[in-house]
């Protein structure tokens, strides 16, 4: 969410509003927990959220769950 020159939201809507990117699955991996940019980002079309730290294991459970929702869309 936080990154210099824009914000993780500012740039997961530029990618959902670029025709050759939005069809991406975005997970949005930051340090802020709170329950608000969590829902924020599912509205904003976000595949997933993580917050930092985490484990392998907890990135890979995130992916795997995109990757089982992309499959059951196709």
């Amino acid at each position: 969410i936080n990154m210099p020159n824009m914000t993780g939201f500012e740039l997961l809507k530029a990618i959902k509003e670029d025709p050759n990117l939005k069809h991406l699955p975005v997970l949005m991996v930051t340090a802020e927990a709170r329950k608000e940019d969590i829902v924020l980002a599912a509205q904003s079309g976000a595949a997933g959220y993580i917050v930092k730290p985490f484990t392998k294991a907890t990135l890979e459970e995130k992916v795997l769950k995109i990757m089982q929702k992309l499959a059951a869309a196709a």
